[in-house]
């Protein structure tokens, strides 16, 4: 594998689309009901001491990914099966994301299409991209990205006629508890995921400014989705917003102006679609990377082709209806505490230590 060169405005696009990626797709935690946007921000408030654990790790190892990291933290034997699991939940992630965007255009736009189909085409355009390049997919994403965002913008502002100011009333009304709730669920999906960057941080041209790239992209990422859940909200209310399972898609289609802007939610599903497939893109290259260290594999080529047929099938497996996908989350929450919190924290600490003593 060569190592390639990004720019800081790249590996921002890239991380940015990533967060937003299947978040805009589907619904997150709604217990907080109007008190999402609340949720959201303490979400942010939470990620940014998480990401600076994530920044000081990579930090004290420049040029090193994550699997680089934890073999020379925790040695060879347990250094290789921290890959393994990493490796295994970047794959996992891959596949659920893939099963999310299936899900959505198969209930939104081709009901009887079998999701294999949407499947297979997102695989092939995944290989695709990894096998170009890591700087090839930042470029895209860095073209790509001032679109979704213009997207968001000018669908907040072509809602506010129907916007309806009760729907967010009264604040706080079930208390702190829900709020909390729907933080830490925010927080696991999506900017904790962001972890899987770990693995491509060594790429950064300037690795010095690895903190302010990473910082900034959560907050940039955060604060555009406050905008559409507020959107959403003020659109469509509690409890009726709870009970859909794509509400954006449902949101945007209620824009219509003196019947001459409307139907837009052909354009917004095709933007969230291209967003979806580049946070499967980075898990498939998150994963492909780590059976690369792992066994030593001489065709990266090759690898990402096996894996990504894995990741069709698991995807295509892991859920029995949409019901039971975003029942997920409850698992979820406790799924991914090692990836996102236990082991870089533990590895810091262990990787100062060792640091002293040397």
């Amino acid at each position: 594998m060569k190592i390639e060169n990004v720019s800081n405005s790249q590996f921002k696009s890239l991380i940015i689309m990533f967060i937003l990626g299947t978040s805009l797709l589907i619904s997150g935690d709604s217990k907080a009901m109007e008190d999402t946007w609340i949720s959201i921000l303490m979400a942010i408030l939470i990620a940014i001491p998480l990401i600076f654990i994530y920044c000081k790790l990579i930090l004290l190892f420049p040029g090193d990914t994550l699997f680089d990291i934890l073999i020379k933290v925790y040695g060879k034997f347990l250094g290789k099966l921290f890959t393994i699991f990493y490796t295994f939940y970047f794959f996992h992630l891959g596949a659920i994301d893939i099963r999310n965007t299936t899900e959505y255009i198969q209930v939104v736009s081709f009901p009887e299409t079998p999701q294999y189909v949407s499947a297979i085409f997102i695989g092939i355009l995944s290989i695709y991209a990894i096998n170009l390049g890591f700087s090839i997919l930042s470029t895209w994403t860095k073209l790509t990205l001032p679109i979704i965002m213009l997207m968001v913008f000018t669908t907040f502002i072509l809602a506010i006629p129907k916007f309806n100011i009760s729907y967010i009333k009264p604040v706080l009304y079930n208390g702190w508890k829900p709020v909390i709730s729907g933080a830490y669920s925010l927080l696991i999906f999506p900017l904790a995921e962001t972890v899987v960057f770990m693995v491509f941080f060594a790429y950064l041209n300037n690795k010095k400014d690895t903190t302010k790239v990473y910082i900034s992209s959560i907050l940039i990422g955060g604060f555009l989705l406050l905008i559409v859940a507020i959107r959403n909200i003020l659109l469509l209310g509690f409890p009726d917003l709870s009970k859909i399972y794509f509400p954006s898609h449902y949101a945007t289609s209620l824009i219509n102006i003196n019947g001459f802007v409307q139907r837009i939610e052909i354009l917004i599903s095709i933007n969230l679609i291209l967003a979806s497939f580049t946070k499967i893109a980075v898990c498939l290259y998150g994963a492909s990377i780590g059976v690369f260290k792992v066994f030593n594999s001489k065709n990266f080529k090759k690898t990402s082709i096996v894996l990504c047929i894995l990741m069709i099938i698991l995807s295509v497996s892991i859920f029995k209806s949409t019901m039971e996908m975003f029942e997920f989350i409850n698992i979820y929450r406790y799924y991914v505490i090692p990836f996102q919190f236990a082991i870089p924290i533990l590895t810091l600490i262990l990787a100062k230590i060792r640091k002293k003593n040397i």
